[in-house]
């Protein structure tokens, strides 16, 4: 087994990986795909379980949005950033702390971050829906509604979470553990 570099050994292959993952995410978003298959939530759940124990490892699952965002944005309406995003930003932060929780967890507890990802969001985005009070009326009846209504865009974003965030994790866990098991060779 090949050493670590002594410049790599402190931030961690797993981390590189994850890092590169988050920016093919965002990439992804900017490419052409099935509606409502962005995998967003999975650049939160890897960064929370992933990127470190501090909240600076939200940035880098951030700034993929931020950019992709702005891209798809700027192409779409000639506006940077959208003041309604901000219950979708939130929702992905409570992602990102929901996998930081689980990341020091057994592996079942991690992959319940990748499984409660795509819920997470769904509930606290589309409650920022409805609590801007412009397309639902503000009442029980009203948040069923909403929700009801986002129910149709809540597959891609099921399927597309759980892919991505899936995959990763497994690639990951699998990284992680060599660079354990290299890590203890070396001591």
């Amino acid at each position: 087994m090949s050493k670590i570099p002594a410049s790599l050994s402190a931030f961690g292959w797993t981390r590189i990986a994850t890092l590169g993952a988050i920016a093919a995410v965002a990439l992804y978003r900017i490419a052409p795909h099935p509606p409502n298959f962005t995998p967003v939530g999975a650049m939160f759940v890897l960064g929370g379980l992933y990127l470190g124990r501090n909240l600076a490892w939200m940035a880098a699952p951030f700034l993929g949005l931020v950019v992709s965002d702005t891209v798809l944005n700027l192409a779409y309406d000639g506006r940077a950033i959208h003041p309604g995003r901000v219950f979708d930003y939130l929702a992905f932060a409570l992602v990102g702390l929901a996998a930081r929780w689980a990341a020091e967890r057994p592996l079942g507890v991690r992959l319940g971050a990748v499984v409660a990802a795509p819920v997470i969001f769904f509930l606290a985005s589309n409650f920022g829906v409805w609590a801007g009070g412009t397309m639902y009326p503000l009442t029980p009846a009203g948040l069923a509604e909403c929700y009801a209504a986002a129910l149709p865009f809540f597959r891609g974003t099921l399927i597309g979470d759980w892919l991505f965030a899936g995959a990763g994790l497994l690639m990951l866990e699998a990284l992680r553990s060599r660079e354990t098991r290299a890590a203890a060779a070396l001591a």
